[in-house]
This record gives C-alpha cells, sequence and structure tokens, in this order.
C-alpha cells in the first residue's frame, strides 16, 4: 500500500477508487505510521510517527502535534504542563495532578497551588507532612544513611542567615574501624546563632527525664529542681524543690584546676574514686566521704540569742569534769576512708567525751563515725576556769587576811 496525499476519494475508474479506498483503509489502519509526515494534516488525525517512535495526534489547529505514547514500550508522555494547568489530572477536578516544573522533576499540585516537587535529590514540601497509619500500628519517619561517612539528619532553618539549619538533629555516620564509628556514632542536637535553645515541659506538674542504659539519672521537676541518684529518680524527693539540686553525692578532684600544674597555686587536678556530700538534720550539716561522716559544721557557733530559747546558766561541776577528761595523743590507722600514718596528733576519744560531756559527741558508738564538738567543751572549760578563778580569789582573801594578822 502507498501513503495516501489526503483522505478525500476522488471521481475515477473503479480500479483506481479501490486503490485509493486500500491505501486510505491501510492509512487508518496503521494510524499513517509510513515513516514520513502525512501530506495532508486534519485536525485530531491519530500520526504513529516511527522517527520519533511515539504515537500522536494533531490538535484543532491541523499542524501542531501531542506525543502521549511509545511505539516500543508503551511508555505515557504528555506535556510539561504546570501548577495551574497539570498534565496529568482528574475529570472532576482539571487542576489537581501532575506536571513536570524542570528537567527531571515531578510536580505534584491540588487546587492549581504546588504542593509537591520529586527531585533526584530529594522531596520539596509546599504543606505539612501528616504520617499517620490506622489504629493499630506506629507511624514512624525513618532517616538511613548506611554508608561510611553518611550522616543521617533532619534540618530546620527559620531564617536567612543560618540558611543550612538553624537546628540540626543528627547521626553522625562512618565506619566500624574505631569505637565511635558506625553503630557506636555519636549523635547530636546542634544549635546555632545567639538565641537560647529551649527544652520545655510545658504542662504544669511535667518535669524533663535524663536516662542512661534505660535507667532515670536526672530530672527536672516541674518547679525546676534539678533532682539526681546513683540508680533512679523519684518525683518526692522534696516539696519544696526551688532552686534545689538533689544529689546522692558530688564526685571529688584533686588540686584547684585542670591545668597541668605548672603554677604553685594552681595544683594538676584528677579524678577520684570517692563522692563527699553534705546532710543538715535541723541544728548541724554533717559532712560525709561515700558513706563515712567525717565532721559537721558546728551550728553552735551561730550564737545569736534569737535562735536560743530555755537559755539557763550552765549548772555542773565543771572543775570535775575537766577532771574526767582524757586528753590522748594518737597516730592513724587503715579504717574506711582513713589511711594508717605516722603523724602523732593530739585530741580525745570521742565516746570517752560523751560520758563526761554529753552534748559534745555527736553519733553513737560503734556505728558511724562519731565526732566532737567544740562549743560544748569550751563552755565546760569556760565554767571550769571561773570555778577555778572563784576559788582562787577565795585563797587570795584568806592569804591576804592571814599575811595582815
Amino acid at each position: 500500500m502507498a501513503q495516501p496525499s489526503d483522505f478525500v476519494v476522488d471521481n475515477a475508474a473503479g480500479s483506481v477508487v479501490r486503490t485509493d479506498l486500500n491505501n486510505l483503509f491501510d492509512a487508518i489502519s496503521i494510524n499513517n505510521g509510513f515513516g514520513s509526515v502525512p501530506t495532508t494534516k486534519y485536525k485530531y488525525m491519530w500520526y504513529a510517527d516511527t522517527a520519533t517512535g511515539k504515537m500522536s495526534f494533531y490538535k484543532a489547529n491541523a499542524s501542531d502535534k501531542l506525543d502521549f505514547i511509545s511505539l516500543s514500550t508503551g511508555a505515557f508522555f504528555g506535556p510539561n504542563g504546570s501548577a495551574a494547568d497539570p498534565s496529568y489530572t482528574f475529570g472532576s477536578s482539571t487542576s489537581t495532578g501532575f506536571f513536570r516544573p524542570n528537567a527531571n522533576q515531578i510536580g505534584a499540585s491540588c487546587n492549581g497551588f504546588s504542593t509537591a516537587v520529586f527531585k533526584e535529590t530529594g522531596i520539596d514540601l509546599a504543606g505539612d507532612l501528616i504520617v499517620q497509619h490506622a489504629a493499630g500500628a506506629d507511624s514512624k519517619i525513618e532517616i538511613i544513611a548506611p554508608a561510611a561517612g553518611d550522616d543521617a539528619f533532619i534540618d530546620l532553618v527559620g531564617d536567612t542567615t543560618n540558611a543550612d539549619y538553624g537546628l540540626r538533629i543528627r547521626r553522625v555516620g562512618g565506619s566500624s574501624s574505631t569505637a565511635t564509628d558506625g553503630p557506636n556514632s555519636n549523635s547530636e542536637l546542634l544549635h546555632k546563632g545567639a538565641g537560647a535553645l529551649h527544652l520545655n515541659s510545658q504542662d504544669s506538674s511535667s518535669t524533663i527525664l535524663f536516662s542512661t542504659v534505660n535507667t532515670p539519672r536526672y530530672q527536672i521537676s516541674a518547679v525546676g529542681s534539678l533532682i539526681a541518684q546513683e540508680s533512679s529518680v523519684t518525683g518526692s524527693c522534696n516539696t519544696t524543690e526551688i532552686g534545689l539540686f538533689q544529689g546522692r553525692g558530688f564526685g571529688c578532684r584533686s588540686g584547684l584546676s585542670t591545668d597541668s600544674g605548672t603554677s604553685p597555686a594552681n595544683a594538676a587536678s584528677a579524678n577520684q574514686t570517692h563522692l563527699f556530700n553534705f546532710m543538715w538534720d535541723g541544728s548541724d550539716a554533717h559532712f560525709y566521704i561515700d558513706n563515712t561522716r567525717l565532721g559537721n559544721i558546728d551550728s553552735s557557733t551561730t550564737s545569736d540569742y534569737r535562735i536560743k530559747r530555755n537559755v539557763t546558766t550552765l549548772a555542773v561541776d565543771a572543775i570535775e569534769r575537766v577532771k574526767n577528761l582524757r586528753p590522748i595523743t594518737y597516730q592513724y590507722k587503715d579504717y574506711d576512708i582513713y589511711k594508717q600514718s605516722e603523724a602523732i596528733h593530739e585530741g580525745f576519744i570521742a565516746h570517752e567525751v560523751g560520758e563526761v560531756i554529753p552534748d559534745a559527741c555527736k553519733g553513737k558508738k560503734d556505728e558511724g563515725l562519731q565526732i566532737i564538738g567544740i562549743a560544748p567543751i569550751v563552755a565546760t572549760l569556760t565554767k571550769a576556769l571561773q570555778e577555778a578563778v572563784a576559788k582562787i580569789e577565795v585563797l587570795e582573801t584568806k592569804v591576804a587576811a592571814l599575811e595582815a594578822g
């Protein structure tokens, strides 16, 4: 069959008309796919363009054609379109569909507005992203960077100065060659700018909890107290928590700084294995290293009358007390946190002092380490001195009388 010059059957002899009709029917059956452009074009005429390998048809002007399907694979083609006039749309909503904003991009429009652009490097969204499974299934967003050296992160941008990110949540990537790579990589929360990084728990009774190894370690309570415990944190440590740091102990360091000790005033600092703490019992602040009470800050040195009641003069035989005290010399031995030393010290045995001056001994014998309160001893010594002075004055009077006689 030959490609017809047009789709008009002219008057002619029967065989000529038959040939003309056969050529027309052949052109129709193969959609004018003769390998060359039809000589005469008609509006909406099909054209199998074998030169481009695409099925097409001519538009209403009978000169411009639209390619829409591959002759070899059946793949569909369409015009680029736009957000307002998408290429692939729906019969009842012609302004909603898909279009091509740029090379290698697919745009999605809704009601004439671009809502998403799919690119080779990612997806640009012009609206909110909501991820929601049906009831009974978890919803999640997962970002995977499996190759060595690749990071997985989410960037938040709220200004033009920090155009890359103002806040970044990042999982640092890497290989498995070091302890901080691969499965042991660091996770980071990075903040840019001079503004504050807020971590806020808004409800009136809510707290912020920090955990390690799935165990709570630190808690910021609703009133701002930082509560720390060795193995657990509870919400009932204290009912008046304003400005309070509650902990089982504080780590000790030696020296005054973390420098190398080049200055005599700054000895090299190093971590120690002990914890220290203070405990207030209502009258004294007790000082602890680990579980050992070493002493107390004696509140009796605060001697203002406004904190005292039932004040009476000490009525004891103070000289007899002093006579019963046993001053000693001693050296430290290995016990608990104490280390044996050869230095010779002067002092007392706490429970012996307590047997003579009960208020001067803190603690119970053979339980925690006992300590001595200085103020009761000073009061006893002062009273003993007063008694001795009184006796001396009596003796001086008698001696004077004898000398006068």
